[in-house]
């Protein structure tokens, strides 16, 4: 399974324990982006099988987090983070008869940016006349970029932008990777400068959307998704993410207002379905949204149905087959 590679390789220390009876062990790890950033603020999940969740944190400082006082046996480390795909980790303890010491098993998890959060790096956005030195050290950018090496890209960018101060790309693409790194204000400054610049380039406004996503400002998430889609309406993941922004707006809003969102949110969903092809199976985890709070269960269960038919291998598989089983059986 490709989601396997995004793990570093396992490292189990022993740190043995002076006291004669067993101790109890623990989980300690990192959580990073794939050129190295630490990432704070991800929420990290504990699970055992058949018991599910039994933990959860949340990353802090360098990324760091832990789990204490763990019984022998097998667990899953499973980390979240909005804009970031989903990871998890196994790990196992092993159950060694008259143990006299406790087992710290280090883990290193690295996620990484969802498809549809992961703008193109093209060599220009927006055609200018732009000094020699500031394209050399913009073009040096984008190469260190796509080899991973974040660092040397920003700083190679700030010198873009001190040859030429109204270079748009350089200005947006800095504003991509800081919101990548999780440094969502220097994001927004980046690309209010941009648009300063350039005010008709729709990847500006779908970005300002994710931003406001992630810090859960729905109003202002939707209007900049919507803008997006004035400039490019034929762009998929505009309609998706406006549409699910609108569902969290009506499920914090009054009756007259909630059915009407819930209604544009849908003809969003459904115009993001249409634009992808049919391939865009996230559609139908948001529409069963829709229809479960308007009470149609049988709607939502046939949504979720044909997202797993689509999607078997899912991480969120079990989940979703439990959610259609409450549906079905509400009393159970």
């Amino acid at each position: 399974m490709n989601r396997r590679r995004w793990f570093s390789a396992l490292v189990l220390t022993l740190v043995f324990a002076a006291t004669a009876f067993a101790q109890r062990s623990m989980i300690r790890g990192k959580v990073r982006t794939p050129n190295g950033n630490s990432v704070n603020n991800a929420i990290v999940e504990l699970r055992i099988g058949g018991s599910g969740m039994i933990g959860q944190t949340v990353t802090r400082n360098d990324g760091d987090f832990a789990f204490t006082g763990l019984e022998p046996g097998e667990y899953e480390v499973a980390v979240a983070m909005a804009g970031y795909q989903p990871a998890a980790q196994a790990v196992r303890f092993e159950n060694t008869e008259g143990m006299k010491f406790m087992q710290v098993v280090n883990v290193e998890i690295i996620i990484r940016p969802k498809a549809e959060t992961t703008l193109a790096l093209p060599t220009t956005l927006f055609a200018q006349d732009v000094p020699k030195a500031a394209r050399a050290a913009y073009e040096k950018a984008i190469t260190r970029l796509r080899d991973g090496k974040s660092a040397e890209a920003i700083e190679l960018l700030h010198t873009a932008i001190t040859e030429f101060s109204d270079y748009f790309d350089a200005h947006f693409v800095l504003g991509q990777e800081m919101f990548r790194m999780g440094q969502d204000n220097e994001a927004l400054e980046e690309l209010e400068r941009a648009r300063q610049i350039n005010d008709r380039q729709d990847a500006i406004y779908h970005l300002f959307g994710l931003i406001m996503f992630k810090q859960k400002k729905y109003a202002l998430a939707q209007r900049a998704f919507r803008e997006a889609e004035t400039l490019k309406p034929n762009n998929p993941a505009s309609h998706f993410h406006r549409g699910m922004a609108l569902i969290e707006l009506a499920i914090r809003e009054s009756s007259g207002e909630r059915d009407s969102d819930f209604k544009e949110a849908e003809h969003e969903l459904d115009r993001a379905w249409e634009l992808s092809d049919q391939h865009m199976n996230e559609v139908r985890l948001q529409r069963a949204r829709i229809y479960e709070r308007r009470g149609d269960k049988t709607a939502a269960v046939r949504e979720l149905e044909a997202y797993l038919k689509a999607e078997p291998e899912a991480k969120n598989a079990p989940a979703i087959r439990e959610a259609i089983a409450k549906m079905r059986n509400p009393k159970k």
